[in-house]
């Protein structure tokens, strides 16, 4: 009889452990977040699950302008998706709920083709809350006065 607790047991034991692991598996770290949004600036094709991950209320700061939404950014970044050709992670770092990524952003404008940035990104709940992009704007916003035009 004891013999068939302790078997019991340790089978109940490995099933909650197994499930545990499976449920851990489906919850995307604070750096895995991160880099899944910003590779869909890589891909066209992943650029809406890169958004999926943005809050309804995200805030976006940049040296060219700030966003209060989602819906904001995207329209912002409508123009860009144009000449921006990919992101490449550097190096990227947690601390509590920020990640502060540096990275260099490529786009397709002559004497533009590499910027390096940095930005921070506030997540909480599985979700960006809201990110603040530091980078030498100088020529970038001539880019940006000219699209509006």
């Amino acid at each position: 009889m004891r013999l068939i607790k302790h078997a019991l047991l340790t089978v109940i034991t490995m099933f909650s452990i197994s499930v545990n692991a499976q449920e851990n598996q489906t919850i995307m770290t604070k750096e895995v977040i991160v880099t899944k949004f910003l590779n869909g600036f890589n891909d066209s094709s992943k650029i809406g699950e890169s958004l999926a991950l943005l809050t309804d209320d995200y805030h976006f700061t940049s040296p060219t302008g700030n966003d209060n939404s989602k819906i904001e950014f995207i329209e912002s970044i409508n123009e860009l998706a144009n000449v921006l050709t990919g992101v490449e992670i550097k190096k990227l770092a947690v601390s509590g709920n920020w990640v502060a990524v540096n990275y260099v952003f490529k786009s397709s404008i002559k004497g533009l083709e590499e910027s390096t940035g940095n930005e921070w990104f506030r997540v909480e709940n599985g979700k960006i809350q809201e990110s603040h992009l530091i980078y030498d704007a100088s020529e970038w916003r001539k880019v940006f006065e000219n699209m509006k035009k």
